[in-house]
């Protein structure tokens, strides 16, 4: 896990930085946010997402980070979800079956 704002900084765009990192606290990401200026409403946020979260996984940010992000959350809720997941494979089937028959 990043334990300093420098490391947040760097892994976030390099190109051979992780595509998905292991979850990790909020430490670091209050941390790069807390140097500078108005960044007040965010840590305000962030700190309303440390209640109701207890990790954060940073992704690369290449441009495709948005769908990474949200494709590796879906699976990850389906995989800790066995009765989720049965049921969003028989909705997948179902548009499947539309969209080819």
């Amino acid at each position: 896990a990043m334990s300093n704002p420098d490391d947040y900084g760097e892994l976030s765009n390099e190109s051979d930085a992780p595509f998905v990192q292991d979850k990790g606290s909020f430490d670091a990401l209050e941390a790069f946010y807390t140097v500078g200026d108005n960044n007040d409403v965010f840590l305000r946020k962030l700190k309303e997402l440390k209640t109701k979260y207890g990790s954060i996984r940073t992704i690369r940010g290449d441009g495709n980070c948005f769908y990474r992000a949200y494709a590796f959350a879906i699976f990850e809720s389906l995989i800790n979800n066995v009765e989720g997941a049965k049921a969003t494979k028989g909705k997948f089937e179902g548009i499947f079956k539309k969209l080819t028959g």
